[in-house]
């Protein structure tokens, strides 16, 4: 059975790899339209960005979301020793996002 900490390590980078592609398609799609607003009249149009949901979130929502994903796999994991380091972790994380 691969270490599960090994495999936690693989789940968080595909995550950030995902989120780093869902940021690349945004950016991509935003200078589009920017472009085809240029070409086809002067100035873009103000508008107002999409909410993000789902996968789609911000930088600190991502990376919230990427801990809870290692936090959870981690805590099926078999060794109290890294899931006690982990939830202590998680824990003082929350704990800074609330107070700010």
């Amino acid at each position: 059975m691969p270490d599960p900490s090994w495999m936690a390590q693989q789940q968080a980078q595909q995550a950030a790899q995902q989120a780093q592609q869902i940021h690349q398609n945004n950016v991509r799609h935003h200078r589009h339209m920017h472009d085809m607003a240029r070409i086809h009249g002067g100035t873009p149009q103000m508008h107002r960005p999409v909410p993000y949901s789902g996968s789609r979130g911000g930088s600190l929502r991502g990376f919230l979301t990427l801990l809870v994903i290692v936090a959870v796999v981690v805590y099926v994991a078999h060794d109290p020793e890294l899931r006690t380091t982990v939830t202590t972790f998680a824990r003082d994380l929350l704990a800074r996002v609330q107070s700010n």
